[in-house]
């Protein structure tokens, strides 16, 4: 059901986590040799195109989990209660991955002995959890009344 506002809400944290895909969460500038370096869903990449050793496997995992689960979310829609269940999960899942981010941003920080910059990207997963948390309660209200009218008959 595309026109139901939980389903709007899915969509649209889709749309953040894609931009976490796409774009870099955070800019780090060593001060040794002033290369800029980027952290993304790829991990750690130089703008010259070098790969220094710094995975974010487990960042890029979690991302793909929590696209993943608002696609599935929204297609559930005449299973509300599964659906309740997924975005709690999916609720979790963001904000272990804002944290993961920030862990990531820090290693790298360490790693590269630089100073890091966050970018708006940074905030996007935190968006989409309150987002998949205002989809939670519509279905939520759409379970009660189904459940009242169930009472009515």
């Amino acid at each position: 059901m595309i026109q139901r506002i939980q389903t709007v809400f899915l969509i649209i944290a889709t749309i953040l986590l894609a931009f976490v895909v796409f774009m870099p969460v955070a800019q780090i500038i060593g001060t040794a040799d002033d290369a800029v370096y980027e952290l993304g869903f790829k991990g750690l990449i130089g703008t010259d195109g070098t790969f220094p050793e710094f995975s974010s496997i487990p960042m890029s995992i979690l991302i793909a989990l929590s696209v993943g689960l608002c696609i599935i979310s929204i297609f559930l829609f005449k299973k509300r209660m599964l659906q309740i269940r997924l975005c709690v999960v999916n609720i979790v899942l963001l904000l272990g991955l804002e944290g993961l981010m920030f862990y990531y941003v820090r290693a790298a920080q360490s790693a590269i002995d630089g100073t890091a910059s966050f970018t708006l990207i940074f905030i996007f997963p935190l968006i989409a959890a309150i987002l998949v948390y205002l989809a939670l309660r519509a279905i939520a209200r759409d379970e009660a009344l189904v459940r009242s009218l169930d009472r009515l008959r």
